[in-house]
């Protein structure tokens, strides 16, 4: 996982969260939209506290929210996560 640090605790808090949802897709492989049951199966097997599972989730979503695919443009072969 990458380590990034600033001198916010907060800001550095969510960079985690969103690095461990980033890795939870990214075991799901590279197509867009998957399902919230394929996520879920994926994060439950995962290492990850279950503490840490809303953020996590809440995370993915972001992530999976700003990766739409914008159908005006052509794109070969984007990466999703």
């Amino acid at each position: 996982m990458n380590n990034f640090k600033t001198n916010i605790p907060a800001l550095d808090n969510e960079n985690i969260i969103l690095f461990k949802a980033s890795e939870v897709l990214e075991r799901l492989g590279n197509e867009p939209n998957p399902t919230a049951d394929q996520f879920y199966a994926q994060l439950v097997n995962s290492d990850f506290p279950a503490e840490e599972h809303e953020g996590i989730i809440l995370a993915a979503i972001s992530i999976e929210t700003m990766m739409q695919l914008d159908t005006l443009e052509d794109m070969v072969d984007p990466t999703i996560h």
